[in-house]
Protein backbone atom coordinates (compact mmCIF):
# COMPACT_ATOMS: atom_id res chain seq x y z
CA UNK A 1 0.00 0.00 0.00
CA UNK A 2 1.60 3.05 -0.83
CA UNK A 3 2.80 5.83 1.44
CA UNK A 4 0.56 9.11 2.07
CA UNK A 5 1.94 12.48 2.74
CA UNK A 6 -0.59 15.38 3.28
CA UNK A 7 0.44 18.82 1.98
CA UNK A 8 -0.79 21.39 5.06
CA UNK A 9 -0.94 24.21 2.69
CA UNK A 10 -1.65 26.61 5.48
CA UNK A 11 -3.53 29.74 4.00
CA UNK A 12 -1.72 32.57 5.99
CA UNK A 13 -4.28 33.45 9.27
CA UNK A 14 -6.22 30.20 9.22
CA UNK A 15 -5.29 28.70 12.27
CA UNK A 16 -1.82 27.79 10.58
CA UNK A 17 0.08 28.21 13.43
CA UNK A 18 -2.35 26.70 16.30
CA UNK A 19 -2.53 23.60 13.97
CA UNK A 20 1.12 23.07 13.92
CA UNK A 21 1.39 23.39 17.50
CA UNK A 22 -1.57 20.89 17.67
CA UNK A 23 0.43 18.40 15.13
CA UNK A 24 3.72 18.87 17.31
CA UNK A 25 2.11 18.55 20.71
CA UNK A 26 0.80 14.97 19.48
CA UNK A 27 3.96 13.86 17.51
CA UNK A 28 4.63 10.78 20.03
CA UNK A 29 0.39 9.78 19.46
CA UNK A 30 0.80 10.27 15.49
CA UNK A 31 3.76 8.20 15.41
CA UNK A 32 1.86 5.31 17.60
CA UNK A 33 -0.71 5.55 14.54
CA UNK A 34 2.09 5.59 12.09
CA UNK A 35 1.84 9.07 10.63
CA UNK A 36 5.25 11.18 10.98
CA UNK A 37 4.78 15.33 11.85
CA UNK A 38 9.01 15.73 12.47
CA UNK A 39 11.00 18.47 13.01
CA UNK A 40 14.12 19.12 10.93
CA UNK A 41 17.61 19.26 12.18
CA UNK A 42 19.03 22.39 12.69
CA UNK A 43 17.41 26.31 12.93
CA UNK A 44 14.16 25.28 14.16
CA UNK A 45 11.22 27.68 12.08
CA UNK A 46 9.30 28.64 15.30
CA UNK A 47 5.50 28.61 14.64
CA UNK A 48 6.46 28.05 10.75
CA UNK A 49 5.94 24.61 10.87
CA UNK A 50 8.06 21.34 9.76
CA UNK A 51 7.98 22.41 6.03
CA UNK A 52 8.85 25.90 6.19
CA UNK A 53 12.42 25.65 5.09
CA UNK A 54 11.80 22.86 2.44
CA UNK A 55 8.57 25.27 0.88
CA UNK A 56 11.33 28.20 0.75
CA UNK A 57 13.62 25.87 -0.84
CA UNK A 58 10.65 25.00 -3.44
CA UNK A 59 10.36 28.63 -3.78
CA UNK A 60 13.37 29.57 -4.55
CA UNK A 61 14.23 26.32 -6.88
CA UNK A 62 17.51 25.51 -4.55
CA UNK A 63 17.26 21.59 -5.73
CA UNK A 64 19.68 20.46 -3.09
CA UNK A 65 17.89 21.33 -0.11
CA UNK A 66 14.64 20.35 -1.34
CA UNK A 67 16.59 16.57 -1.90
CA UNK A 68 18.11 16.73 1.33
CA UNK A 69 14.66 17.78 3.23
CA UNK A 70 12.86 15.13 1.20
CA UNK A 71 15.60 12.61 2.49
CA UNK A 72 14.91 13.48 5.74
CA UNK A 73 10.84 13.32 5.75
CA UNK A 74 10.73 9.99 3.32
CA UNK A 75 12.57 8.28 6.03
CA UNK A 76 10.21 4.96 8.00
CA UNK A 77 7.60 3.19 6.23
CA UNK A 78 4.78 5.33 7.52
CA UNK A 79 2.48 8.59 6.54
CA UNK A 80 3.63 12.04 6.62
CA UNK A 81 2.42 15.48 7.07
CA UNK A 82 4.41 18.80 5.78
CA UNK A 83 2.47 21.70 7.02
CA UNK A 84 3.44 25.60 5.98
CA UNK A 85 2.30 28.81 5.11
CA UNK A 86 4.74 28.75 2.37
CA UNK A 87 2.74 26.33 0.12
CA UNK A 88 -0.15 28.58 0.16
CA UNK A 89 2.24 30.54 -2.41
CA UNK A 90 2.97 27.77 -4.81
CA UNK A 91 -0.54 27.19 -5.96
CA UNK A 92 0.03 28.55 -9.59
CA UNK A 93 3.59 27.51 -10.25
CA UNK A 94 5.74 24.95 -12.16
CA UNK A 95 7.78 24.27 -9.08
CA UNK A 96 4.34 22.64 -7.26
CA UNK A 97 4.14 20.12 -10.35
CA UNK A 98 7.25 19.32 -10.03
CA UNK A 99 7.05 19.01 -5.93
CA UNK A 100 4.21 16.77 -6.21
CA UNK A 101 5.67 14.79 -8.77
CA UNK A 102 9.07 14.65 -6.72
CA UNK A 103 6.61 13.28 -4.29
CA UNK A 104 5.43 10.54 -6.49
CA UNK A 105 8.86 9.22 -7.01
CA UNK A 106 9.36 8.82 -3.68
CA UNK A 107 6.34 6.22 -3.42
CA UNK A 108 3.86 8.59 -1.84
CA UNK A 109 0.36 9.13 -2.73
CA UNK A 110 -0.32 12.79 -2.28
CA UNK A 111 -2.81 14.65 -0.65
CA UNK A 112 -3.82 18.80 0.28
CA UNK A 113 -5.35 20.43 3.04
CA UNK A 114 -6.32 23.53 3.38
CA UNK A 115 -8.57 25.49 5.58
CA UNK A 116 -10.19 29.19 4.52
CA UNK A 117 -11.95 32.52 6.50
CA UNK A 118 -14.33 33.77 4.43
CA UNK A 119 -12.66 37.01 2.39
CA UNK A 120 -13.26 39.97 4.31
CA UNK A 121 -12.20 38.23 7.93
CA UNK A 122 -9.31 36.77 6.10
CA UNK A 123 -8.10 40.13 4.75
CA UNK A 124 -8.35 41.72 7.88
CA UNK A 125 -6.11 39.45 9.63
CA UNK A 126 -3.42 39.25 7.24
CA UNK A 127 -3.44 43.25 7.27
CA UNK A 128 -2.82 42.90 11.08
CA UNK A 129 -0.13 40.37 10.31
CA UNK A 130 1.37 42.31 7.72
CA UNK A 131 1.42 45.66 10.59
CA UNK A 132 2.91 43.81 13.69
CA UNK A 133 4.78 41.52 11.75
CA UNK A 134 8.85 42.14 10.95
CA UNK A 135 7.45 42.92 7.41
CA UNK A 136 8.20 46.26 5.26
CA UNK A 137 4.70 46.61 4.43
CA UNK A 138 3.13 49.74 5.81
CA UNK A 139 0.21 50.40 2.89
CA UNK A 140 -3.48 50.77 4.34
CA UNK A 141 -5.85 48.12 4.42
CA UNK A 142 -7.24 49.12 0.83
CA UNK A 143 -4.23 48.91 -0.44
CA UNK A 144 -3.49 45.30 0.74
CA UNK A 145 -7.37 44.46 -0.57
CA UNK A 146 -6.45 45.40 -4.10
CA UNK A 147 -2.83 43.78 -3.54
CA UNK A 148 -4.37 40.49 -2.55
CA UNK A 149 -7.41 40.74 -5.56
CA UNK A 150 -4.88 41.48 -8.20
CA UNK A 151 -2.60 38.82 -6.84
CA UNK A 152 -6.13 36.24 -6.71
CA UNK A 153 -5.34 35.39 -3.17
CA UNK A 154 -9.27 35.38 -2.65
CA UNK A 155 -10.16 33.45 -4.99
CA UNK A 156 -10.50 30.23 -2.98
CA UNK A 157 -12.13 28.35 -5.48
CA UNK A 158 -9.25 28.88 -8.06
CA UNK A 159 -6.72 27.73 -5.50
CA UNK A 160 -8.13 24.53 -4.71
CA UNK A 161 -8.62 23.98 -8.64
CA UNK A 162 -5.13 24.37 -9.12
CA UNK A 163 -4.06 21.71 -6.35
CA UNK A 164 -6.53 19.91 -7.62
CA UNK A 165 -4.89 19.61 -10.89
CA UNK A 166 -1.14 18.70 -9.19
CA UNK A 167 -2.75 16.15 -6.48
CA UNK A 168 -5.86 14.90 -8.23
CA UNK A 169 -9.53 16.54 -7.03
CA UNK A 170 -10.68 14.13 -5.16
CA UNK A 171 -7.18 14.27 -2.65
CA UNK A 172 -8.01 18.00 -1.72
CA UNK A 173 -9.48 18.45 1.48
CA UNK A 174 -10.94 22.25 2.62
CA UNK A 175 -12.89 23.70 5.19
CA UNK A 176 -14.36 26.86 6.64
CA UNK A 177 -13.46 28.50 9.65
CA UNK A 178 -16.58 29.98 11.48
CA UNK A 179 -16.58 33.22 13.32
CA UNK A 180 -16.87 32.37 17.02
CA UNK A 181 -15.53 28.41 16.12
CA UNK A 182 -14.17 26.47 18.45
CA UNK A 183 -10.52 26.36 18.41
CA UNK A 184 -10.31 23.00 18.23
CA UNK A 185 -12.75 23.12 14.99
CA UNK A 186 -9.68 23.45 12.45
CA UNK A 187 -7.19 21.54 14.59
CA UNK A 188 -9.86 18.42 14.47
CA UNK A 189 -10.57 18.53 10.39
CA UNK A 190 -6.89 17.82 9.55
CA UNK A 191 -6.62 15.16 12.13
CA UNK A 192 -9.52 13.41 10.58
CA UNK A 193 -8.30 14.21 7.23
CA UNK A 194 -4.78 12.30 8.21
CA UNK A 195 -6.23 9.69 9.58
CA UNK A 196 -5.93 10.24 13.44
CA UNK A 197 -9.37 11.11 14.00
CA UNK A 198 -8.57 9.35 17.64
CA UNK A 199 -6.74 11.94 18.59
CA UNK A 200 -9.08 14.94 17.89
CA UNK A 201 -9.59 17.26 20.81
CA UNK A 202 -12.73 17.12 23.20
CA UNK A 203 -14.92 19.81 24.79
CA UNK A 204 -12.62 21.63 27.12
CA UNK A 205 -9.47 20.20 26.27
CA UNK A 206 -6.64 22.75 26.08
CA UNK A 207 -5.74 23.06 22.49
CA UNK A 208 -2.09 24.85 22.33
CA UNK A 209 -2.66 28.76 21.70
CA UNK A 210 -0.59 31.00 19.04
CA UNK A 211 -0.45 34.34 17.35
CA UNK A 212 -2.76 36.22 19.31
CA UNK A 213 -3.67 39.41 17.91
CA UNK A 214 -4.30 42.75 19.44
CA UNK A 215 -7.13 44.27 19.60
CA UNK A 216 -8.40 45.73 16.25
CA UNK A 217 -8.75 49.41 17.90
CA UNK A 218 -4.81 49.57 17.87
CA UNK A 219 -3.42 47.73 14.43
CA UNK A 220 -4.20 51.12 12.27
CA UNK A 221 -2.16 53.23 15.36
CA UNK A 222 0.82 50.87 14.94
CA UNK A 223 0.81 50.78 11.17
CA UNK A 224 1.27 54.76 11.25
CA UNK A 225 3.96 54.67 14.24
CA UNK A 226 5.67 52.30 11.66
CA UNK A 227 5.51 54.26 8.89
CA UNK A 228 6.95 57.26 11.14
CA UNK A 229 9.48 54.64 12.28
CA UNK A 230 10.13 53.73 8.80
CA UNK A 231 10.51 56.99 7.78
CA UNK A 232 13.22 58.26 10.45
CA UNK A 233 15.34 55.34 9.01
CA UNK A 234 14.90 52.79 11.59
CA UNK A 235 15.90 48.85 10.84
CA UNK A 236 13.11 46.13 10.79
CA UNK A 237 13.93 44.99 14.02
CA UNK A 238 13.87 48.43 15.88
CA UNK A 239 10.28 48.74 14.25
CA UNK A 240 9.48 45.40 15.49
CA UNK A 241 10.50 46.16 18.99
CA UNK A 242 8.98 49.63 18.82
CA UNK A 243 5.57 48.06 17.58
CA UNK A 244 6.24 45.17 20.74
CA UNK A 245 6.35 47.81 23.35
CA UNK A 246 3.37 50.00 21.52
CA UNK A 247 0.34 47.08 21.25
CA UNK A 248 2.30 46.08 25.58
CA UNK A 249 2.19 49.55 26.98
CA UNK A 250 -0.90 50.96 25.00
CA UNK A 251 -3.99 49.36 26.25
CA UNK A 252 -2.47 50.68 30.30
CA UNK A 253 -2.46 54.79 28.48
CA UNK A 254 -5.05 55.32 25.96
CA UNK A 255 -8.68 54.40 25.60
CA UNK A 256 -8.63 51.88 22.80
CA UNK A 257 -11.31 52.32 20.17
CA UNK A 258 -14.02 49.45 20.18
CA UNK A 259 -13.88 49.09 16.69
CA UNK A 260 -14.45 44.77 15.46
CA UNK A 261 -13.43 45.75 11.99
CA UNK A 262 -11.19 48.03 10.30
CA UNK A 263 -13.20 48.26 7.16
CA UNK A 264 -16.31 49.90 7.39
CA UNK A 265 -19.55 47.77 6.85
CA UNK A 266 -20.05 48.73 2.68
CA UNK A 267 -16.60 47.70 1.70
CA UNK A 268 -16.81 44.11 4.06
CA UNK A 269 -20.31 43.59 1.98
CA UNK A 270 -18.52 44.33 -1.27
CA UNK A 271 -15.34 42.08 -0.54
CA UNK A 272 -18.42 39.40 -0.02
CA UNK A 273 -20.49 40.06 -2.52
CA UNK A 274 -17.13 39.84 -5.27
CA UNK A 275 -16.24 36.26 -4.16
CA UNK A 276 -19.89 34.97 -3.04
CA UNK A 277 -19.84 33.62 -6.52
CA UNK A 278 -15.96 31.50 -6.04
CA UNK A 279 -17.33 30.33 -2.13
CA UNK A 280 -20.13 28.65 -3.82
CA UNK A 281 -18.31 27.12 -6.30
CA UNK A 282 -15.92 26.05 -3.53
CA UNK A 283 -18.48 24.68 -1.24
CA UNK A 284 -20.10 21.91 -4.15
CA UNK A 285 -16.73 20.44 -4.21
CA UNK A 286 -16.23 17.12 -2.98
CA UNK A 287 -13.80 16.70 0.10
CA UNK A 288 -15.26 20.42 1.30
CA UNK A 289 -16.47 21.17 4.60
CA UNK A 290 -18.73 23.76 5.43
CA UNK A 291 -20.95 26.89 3.96
CA UNK A 292 -19.14 30.68 3.69
CA UNK A 293 -21.45 32.90 6.02
CA UNK A 294 -22.92 35.41 3.66
CA UNK A 295 -24.53 37.88 6.55
CA UNK A 296 -21.80 40.80 7.43
CA UNK A 297 -21.97 42.14 10.75
CA UNK A 298 -22.84 45.40 11.44
CA UNK A 299 -21.02 47.61 13.79
CA UNK A 300 -21.19 51.18 14.58
CA UNK A 301 -17.74 51.20 16.22
CA UNK A 302 -16.25 50.46 12.95
CA UNK A 303 -17.76 53.43 11.09
CA UNK A 304 -15.60 55.79 12.96
CA UNK A 305 -13.09 56.93 9.87
CA UNK A 306 -10.35 54.45 10.32
CA UNK A 307 -7.21 56.32 9.98
CA UNK A 308 -8.44 59.98 11.61
CA UNK A 309 -9.33 57.72 14.67
CA UNK A 310 -5.55 56.04 14.77
CA UNK A 311 -3.88 59.30 14.62
CA UNK A 312 -5.53 60.35 17.81
CA UNK A 313 -4.85 57.26 19.30
CA UNK A 314 -1.62 57.22 18.30
CA UNK A 315 -1.35 61.15 19.50
CA UNK A 316 -2.42 60.51 22.65
CA UNK A 317 0.18 57.19 23.59
CA UNK A 318 2.50 59.69 22.41
CA UNK A 319 1.81 62.38 24.85
CA UNK A 320 1.29 59.53 27.73
CA UNK A 321 4.82 58.34 27.13
CA UNK A 322 6.64 62.15 26.54
CA UNK A 323 6.68 61.04 22.82
CA UNK A 324 6.00 64.53 21.24
CA UNK A 325 7.27 64.32 18.03
CA UNK A 326 10.93 65.47 17.09
CA UNK A 327 12.01 67.43 14.38
CA UNK A 328 13.05 65.14 11.18
CA UNK A 329 16.94 66.17 11.72
CA UNK A 330 16.56 64.52 15.12
CA UNK A 331 14.19 61.66 14.83
CA UNK A 332 16.70 59.20 14.72
CA UNK A 333 18.50 60.10 17.64
CA UNK A 334 15.97 61.23 19.82
CA UNK A 335 12.32 60.07 18.75
CA UNK A 336 13.66 56.50 17.98
CA UNK A 337 15.58 55.92 20.75
CA UNK A 338 12.86 57.09 23.37
CA UNK A 339 10.23 54.36 21.15
CA UNK A 340 12.99 52.27 21.45
CA UNK A 341 13.24 52.55 25.47
CA UNK A 342 16.71 53.53 25.13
Amino acid sequence: MPRRVFLHVGMPKCATTTIQAALLQKQEALRGLGIAYEMPEGPAAEGQGNAARLAISILRDREEAIEEALDFFSRGTGDVVLSSEVFSALYKSAAAIKFVEALRARGFDVSVIALFRRQDHWLESDFKQHVKGARTWNGSIGELLEKRTEQDVLNFALFTLYWGKYVGRDRVFTAVIQPGSARRDPVNFVLEQIGAGSLCYAEGEEVPTANVSPPTGLIEPARLLKCEMQEAGASAVEVDVALDRFFAEAPGVVEVPKRRFLMPHALRQEVVDRWKGSNHDLERRAGHVGKFDVEVAQDAASEVPLEDEARAVLADWKAAKGLAPAPKVQARGGLLRRLLGR
